[in-house]
């Protein structure tokens, strides 16, 4: 009986359990991730360009119990030229801030995220831009795991710059 009411009088301790999981209260909690995957040119790109590939890192601040979360990001986008065409393969970085909202709290999250960046490609100069997308993240043991697909538009003279990434990655 003793051990019971001391156990009950106890301050309860929050659980931490997951990637971005804290103690109970408004706190902002860093997130770390990396991502890679396939690239595929759209419009102007594509003319002369094969799909490439993404890598990136990550890092994301979310609040506790809120659906939403801001994320930092670097990203690298190679794409080779196609055969027979003049050219050079085109090498993309971007530097950018996006915000990411849940679509619901569960286990498994649904989330559709956009933001602003800079991007800065081989020929193309440094231009201002945007990008949009959808993803899940599935939480295993000590890091969770997503997959998105998002598209990527820098403003350019002419035609803008299109790209859509579809990617895996971990979070941690």
């Amino acid at each position: 009986m003793l051990s019971l009411a001391g156990a009950l009088g106890a301050p309860a301790s929050a659980q931490v359990s997951g990637p971005g999981s804290v103690p109970a209260g408004n706190m902002y909690t860093p997130i770390f991730g990396g991502t890679a995957g396939i690239a595929l040119p759209i419009g102007r790109l594509a003319d002369d360009h094969a799909a490439g590939y993404l890598v990136g890192g990550l890092v994301e601040y979310s609040v506790t119990g809120q659906p939403y979360a801001l994320r930092g990001e670097l990203l690298f986008q190679r794409f080779a030229l196609k055969q027979n065409r003049v050219g050079d393969d085109v090498n993309l970085f971007s530097l950018g801030s996006t915000i990411v909202y849940k679509l619901q709290q569960s286990a498994t999250n649904t989330f559709v995220t956009g933001g602003i960046a800079i991007y800065s490609g081989t020929g193309l100069g440094t231009r201002p831009g945007a990008n949009l997308g959808t993803g899940i993240e599935i939480p295993l043991t000590g890091f969770s795991a997503t997959g998105e697909a998002r598209m990527h538009l820098m403003l350019s003279d002419g035609r803008p710059v299109i790209t859509l990434p579809l990617t895996v990655g971990i979070r941690f």
